[in-house]
């Protein structure tokens, strides 16, 4: 017989989307998808309509965040409900909220400096460090080929921060900032979350409060509300429509990185983010026209996704070696009971009588 290959019944009758053999592909894919465009979103907001006040787009994208888990909690309570705040979760949950604040923050200013394509490759650096971390956490250590890859990306990233003819100090550091809170934040979400036993949205609503008050303050340090007040596109129906989305985008966006984070791990929740950044770079060189087509950036580059590429591949066939394995296993035993059926017809009454008991 034939076989129909990896995706053979994909979904069998009145299986649950959770039992599907791809559904941490399929979560892991959502989040690349809303990563991508909500990276998109936040640079045309900063670059097409020079709109540079990014604590101003962070807090009203944490108050959306916050809407749009409450009014899910309300309208679905049994699918999206979680405890009422208690003062004593909220002390536990509280470095992971603050990971990231500064996450936010950092990368919203990083991608005031730097053109995208830059933006992603320094943040590879995020990989190697939860990398780092789960092993002195969890005490998980890679295959060694999945760390070559990892190092072959991150040596990539190194290069392009090299070769960049671009370089803004500022930019370089807010985005280094970001790419270690980014796996810190993660680490905690795997550690913080199996902790808390809250389902993911009652971690996002614990997350936008505690990290709400930190932003707040920042937003009113930065003196950014007199520049918005005098911003002279304010009022255009366009940029009210991408800052909007820009926004509200966040909420999924942080919904995914709890999700993907628990179905899966904070590595792959890393590497997501990496083979995303392929696309989003391809379209940032293109649509912003702020990347330097040189030959130096372009192999830099190439070098880091290449090893996003390696370690993506790596991970795939890792996931699917146990559904290759059971069929030939359940065959195996298969021929061996019908081998012992076989003996036992054959051989005589005693010994077929010894041989059942």
């Amino acid at each position: 017989m034939v076989s129909a290959g990896p995706f053979k019944d994909l979904m069998t009758s009145g299986q649950r989307l959770s039992d599907h053999r791809f559904y941490g592909l399929i979560v892991a894919i959502s989040y690349g998808t809303v990563s991508i465009t909500i990276t998109l979103f936040n640079k045309a907001v900063f670059s097409y309509y020079s709109f540079k006040f990014p604590l101003t787009l962070f807090v009203t994208q944490m108050l959306l965040s916050l809407v749009f888990v409450n009014a899910l909690k309300f309208l679905s309570p049994e699918k999206f409900g979680f405890p009422n705040f208690q003062l004593s979760m909220a002390r536990k949950l509280l470095p992971m909220a603050l990971g990231w604040w500064i996450y936010g923050v950092s990368g919203v200013i990083a991608l005031k400096y730097l053109n995208v394509p830059m933006f992603s490759a320094i943040r590879r650096f995020t990989t190697i460090v939860v990398m780092f971390g789960e092993w002195r956490l969890r005490g998980r250590i890679p295959p060694r080929n999945q760390q070559l890859a990892v190092i072959v990306m991150t040596i990539g990233a190194a290069i392009a921060g090299l070769t960049d003819i671009t370089f803004n100090f500022v930019g370089y550091f807010w985005v280094l900032i970001c790419a270690f809170s980014t796996a810190l934040y993660l680490l905690f979400i795997d550690k913080l979350g199996r902790e808390s036993g809250l389902n993911d949205f009652g971690l996002l609503f614990y997350n936008n409060v505690l990290a709400l008050p930190f932003m707040v303050g920042s937003l009113l340090v930065s003196g950014e509300l007199e520049g918005v007040r005098q911003y002279k596109l304010l009022y255009d129906a366009k940029f009210q429509l991408f800052f909007v989305v820009s926004a509200a985008q966040a909420f999924l966006l942080n919904f995914f990185i709890f999700f993907c984070t628990r179905v899966n791990s904070p590595l792959v929740t890393s590497i997501t983010g990496t083979v995303k950044d392929l696309v989003t770079n391809i379209l940032g060189m293109t649509l912003f026209g702020d990347f330097p087509f040189k030959p130096l950036n372009l192999v830099s580059l190439g070098v880091c996704f290449a090893g996003s590429a390696w370690y993506t591949r790596l991970k795939y066939l890792a996931s699917v070696a146990p559904f290759q394995r059971r069929p030939q296993a359940e065959a195996t035993g298969l021929k061996l009971m019908e081998e012992g059926q076989a003996a036992a017809d054959k051989a005589p009454p005693a010994a077929a009588a010894q041989a059942v008991a």
